[in-house]
């Protein structure tokens, strides 16, 4: 499975600033017409402040860190906030099965909403549409919290006085954009979903 620039974590080895453009362009395309491509700057702002592991605003799409997890035998490990959840062993088992790696780079957080994404059309192309609707029905729920997070990091950015306005203005630009982007996933996969079964 090879990764979308326009979530890939730090150090990934991707396509060239016209790709990483594309990229953005094609998540826009995604989100529909009521949500258009950011500024570069906004684009490097997100990518800067809220992909980047450890920073105050971290903000990565990966259903791990936004869904609480317990052992195997129930017992609650963690709220939220850690990664190897219970979905990144479902989904490294699920590329297992399938006969997919998880690129070198997400080794971590297989569960990523890039790999997850690349997991569902894999199945639709296969024409397997109850694994995609029971894909859907498993590892999409998360959406709307992540959305959460981005409002919070949204807010967060507008007081931190690490920022003067451009970066704020770049930060909300960018913030916004994905924030529509993962809204028109969470409806169009769910909306599918629920067409489909």
């Amino acid at each position: 499975m090879d990764a979308a620039p326009l979530f890939a974590p730090p150090g990934f080895e991707g396509p060239d600033e016209a790709g990483e453009r594309g990229s953005w362009e094609a998540m826009a395309h995604l989100a529909g017409e009521a949500v258009t491509t950011p500024r570069a700057a906004a684009r490097r702002a997100f990518e800067r402040e809220l992909l980047v592991a450890g920073l105050p605003l971290a903000a990565l799409p990966v259903e791990s860190l936004h869904k609480p997890w317990c052992t195997p035998d129930g017992v609650m490990r963690a709220s939220r906030g850690m990664y190897g959840g219970e979905s990144a062993q479902h989904v490294r088992a699920l590329c297992d099965a399938c006969g997919l790696s998880v690129p070198p780079a997400f080794a971590a957080m297989p569960d990523h909403l890039t790999l997850l994404l690349e997991l569902l059309a894999f199945f639709l192309e296969a024409g397997a549409e109850p694994s995609a609707r029971m894909l859907v029905h498993d590892h999409f729920d998360w959406l709307g919290a992540y959305d959460a997070t981005l409002a919070a990091r949204a807010e967060q950015a507008v007081g931190a006085p690490a920022f003067d306005e451009e970066k704020r203005r770049d930060l909300a630009e960018g913030i916004a954009f994905m924030r529509g982007v993962v809204r028109s996933i969470d409806g169009a996969v769910h909306g599918w979903a629920e067409g489909a079964a």
